[in-house]
């Protein structure tokens, strides 16, 4: 079972660039979609082997910044 504790910690910029990144192995995969809802995206690519540590799109800047 996969601890979905972790979501509630991103931003909701945080979570849709990840929903996205998501989305991308899925499709990338021919897997369907099961859900529009970032969160459950974001389960689904996690069951399916997607790596969240390897996920760079966003990084952890102070205030937004560059």
């Amino acid at each position: 079972m996969i601890d979905r504790n972790f979501l509630s910690a991103l931003s909701h910029e945080q979570k849709e660039a990840l929903a996205e990144d998501c989305e991308d192995f899925l499709v990338h995969r021919h897997m369907p979609l099961y859900s529009h809802s970032y969160d459950d995206i974001i389960i689904q690519a996690i069951k399916e082997g997607y790596q969240t540590e390897k996920f760079d799109r966003y990084a952890w800047r102070p205030n937004g910044s560059s």
